[in-house]
């Protein structure tokens, strides 16, 4: 086991590890490493404290990353219901640069949308069950991906939006896509 791994392991002792048929080794007691870089992921369900516990890059960016005050308050306005779920490869270059809008965002805490993170291996696969109750599993095919729902009338999910990989304007953060995506999310009612 490597030092990261073994690293990980003790800091990650609550997040479960799911790995997918024929997905990463495990080691007992630990989190599945990565077969190419040899790095600890993060597999299923898992919180923004669990992230930024895991890999220095994501603790780092998430603290770099200035969000302009009104964006801010535009996010803490959404006055609907919403669960907005992140599925992110913690091996992949791409949610180590987006990710960290999401949990720079969610430091600012809005009760109306209900954040979830979920985490895959390079094959991108997630049990029925790692989904968020109520949310309908989707295909994942490149990550990061962002999956917004509005909260229906009976308490069912429905899907209103997604962001892949990047944000839709190349001159947008993903801080602002995203608080984009929510306040379109919410005229979903």
């Amino acid at each position: 086991m490597t030092p990261a791994c073994l690293l990980s392991a003790l800091l990650m002792v609550q997040t479960p590890a799911l790995p997918a048929a024929g997905g990463p080794a495990t080691h007992p007691g630990s989190l599945p490493c990565d077969p190419l870089d040899h790095q600890p992921l993060l597999l299923g369900p898992t919180t923004r404290a669990a992230i930024l516990a895991h890999r220095a890059i994501f603790r780092e960016r998430t603290e770099q990353a200035r969000l302009p005050e009104a964006l801010v308050a535009r996010w803490q306005a959404v006055k609907q219901p919403l669960t907005l779920v992140a599925v992110f490869g913690s091996w992949c270059g791409d949610s180590q640069r987006q990710l960290p809008d999401l949990l720079a965002l969610e430091a600012h805490p809005n009760p109306f949308i209900e954040v979830h993170y979920l985490g895959v291996a390079r094959d991108k696969k997630l049990a029925v069950s790692a989904w968020p109750k109520g949310c309908p599993p989707q295909k994942v095919d490149r990550v990061p991906t962002f999956f917004l729902f509005a909260t229906q009338p009976g308490g069912g999910q429905k899907l209103v939006g997604s962001i892949v990989e990047t944000p839709p304007r190349p001159d947008q953060r993903m801080a602002g896509a995203l608080v984009d995506l929510v306040e379109r999310g919410s005229l979903a009612f």
